[in-house]
């Protein structure tokens, strides 16, 4: 072990940095609009479970979503029996995860480093430094729960790497399994069994194999009994589509590719950089890690959790950036732990912490003095007043990282660029741009609505209120007949996609694309063949 030396933390009380970040997680959802297509579908099913009151089959636009697990759309419904159908309760969920998780990464530091003064918070500090957690921990996504999950069997496999392999630990560890299946389904094994495997590398007092294979045995049982609860009523009560899209195809195309966000093997690898800033800009924070985890078990097994689902996931088919979320409490420890143990030479400015902020405010500066070339993304970011507001704030914050040590200035860094982009939205033509509030009481006065020439993903069902699925005409002749079926109507989709003779009666600009809308009682005309 690595003697530590006594250091005074940025903040003695957990209570008060959890409150810190709640706060800013709280800001961060109020400051932008229900994102399309993740936020704004989730919020659809967990609108039409409330509706239907079917507990056990998700539905998206009327039809089974089998995508999904249901926690997050049982504890929405959850919160919604209490403060009745609202948007902003609803969205409180996913961040009420993020806290929860930043809380449990304290317990575990606390856990492994239990001589350590004061790494609790220091953890809880780490991670609100990293933009990415951040920003994700801020949406209504299942992340942050399949995250809370991670760290609570970490903390037990630990404890079994100790020497405590009792049943009741097993038996704990199947829980945290189980807790993480009905929050994002079987993907938990891939931030949790690799640690499991790999024991013996980070801990002398492992089980012996046939202990390691009877404990996982008993672990996985209880997991499953867990979330048989759920699944065996799910299933015998659904079709055999569903229980076929359920049980395999869902988790069989992710790794094999054929659904949405497949992407190249190097795709996480390109983005580390932005996903470990600011800690990862540190050079010296990275030598101190590599030194721990050659002679600190704990920073070997956090090491290795994290490290093997970057490389599963990378060589897996679907990925996308937040699916490593679970992933920030270990390294966010490794950190931690390297700070406070004041490895290399004295704390001095870090100046890759500086960078991004300095970097991103002077394009800011240049595209509000319109020194950039014109572009469509470059249109939303007006007025010009705010985007250069933004600008000179990041470039502010990075010259205040520059006089700071590293924990200050990677708290600063990290915390403050997330503040400047969310700033970005609220004060700029983005947030109009995103947010459903326009379109949304045209439907919602609609006898019956029509989408033509775009994917539906139920962006505007929960928006509107919608208590009847959208109809999404299949080709042209559909379309005519959907139209003369509804003469109260509104047909809607992108102008250049949707195939009526007659101008559309309004126009609103959303998630990239021009939506007109037609409303079929004013004399929407024919349809061009």
């Amino acid at each position: 072990m690595i003697p530590m030396r006594p250091r005074r933390t940025l903040s003695r009380s957990p209570i008060a940095v959890l409150a810190l970040l709640a706060a800013v997680l709280a800001g961060f959802v109020l400051a932008r609009p229900l994102l399309p297509v993740d936020e704004t579908r989730y919020l659809s099913v967990a609108w039409e479970m409330w509706q239907s009151g079917d507990l056990l089959h998700l539905t998206r636009n009327g039809a089974l979503y089998a995508h999904k697990p249901p926690l997050l759309f049982w504890i929405i419904n959850l919160v919604w029996s209490v403060t009745g159908v609202s948007e902003l309760p609803a969205r409180l969920v996913g961040p009420a995860f993020g806290v929860a998780t930043a809380w449990a990464s304290a317990r575990l530091a606390r856990q492994l480093w239990p001589d350590a003064e004061g790494i609790g918070v220091r953890a809880i500090l780490v991670l609100c430094g990293f933009s990415v957690f951040l920003i994700y921990a801020s949406a209504t996504m299942f992340d942050t729960m399949l995250a809370l999950a991670t760290v609570a069997g970490l903390g037990i496999i630990w404890r079994i790497g100790q020497g405590a392999a009792r049943a009741r630990d097993w038996a704990l560890l199947g829980l945290a399994l189980g807790a993480g299946v009905y929050a994002k389904g079987p993907v938990i094994v891939v931030h949790v069994l690799p640690v499991l495997i790999a024991m013996p590398l980070w801990s002398a007092r492992a089980p012996g194999a046939g202990g390691l294979l009877r404990g996982t045995a008993l672990s996985v049982l209880v997991a499953l009994a867990l979330v048989a609860l759920w699944l065996a009523p799910a299933l015998v009560t659904g079709t055999p589509a569903y229980r076929e899209e359920l049980l395999w195809t869902q988790t069989a195309a992710r790794v094999a590719g054929g659904l949405a966000h497949d992407r190249p093997v190097w795709f996480l690898a390109a983005l580390l950089p932005l996903l470990l800033f600011p800690w990862g800009w540190s050079p010296r924070l990275w030598r101190d890690a590599v030194r721990l985890v050659r002679v600190e078990p704990q920073v070997r097994m956090l090491a290795l959790q994290a490290a093997a689902a970057f490389v599963l996931f990378s060589l897996m088919s679907g990925k996308q950036a937040h699916y490593l979320l679970p992933e920030y409490p270990a390294v966010a420890l490794i950190a931690a732990r390297a700070l406070h143990t004041r490895l290399g030479p004295a704390r001095k400015a870090e100046l890759g912490f500086a960078v991004l902020p300095i970097l991103l405010g002077l394009l800011a500066l240049a595209a509000a003095a319109r020194l950039l070339p014109a572009s469509p993304a470059l249109e939303a970011l007006q007025p010009n007043a705010a985007l250069a507001g933004v600008g000179a704030l990041a470039v502010v914050l990075g010259a205040a990282v520059l006089t700071l040590g590293t924990e200050q200035a990677g708290l600063l860094a990290g915390l403050g660029l997330a503040v400047c982009l969310h700033l970005l939205v609220a004060s700029t033509w983005v947030r109009k741009g995103f947010d459903a509030g326009e379109i949304a009481p045209r439907l919602a006065a609609a006898e019956g609505i029509a989408i033509y020439g775009m994917t539906y993903s139920a962006e505007f069902n929960f928006a509107a209120r919608l208590t009847s699925p959208v109809a999404e005409p299949a080709d042209t002749a559909a379309l005519a007949a959907w139209i003369a079926a509804h003469p109260g109507g509104i047909v809607f989709g992108p102008v250049d996609s949707v195939p009526l003779t007659a101008p559309p009666e309004q126009t609103i600009a959303y998630n990239g694309s021009l939506l007109g809308l037609w409303p079929v009682a004013q004399g929407t005309s024919s349809v061009r063949e």
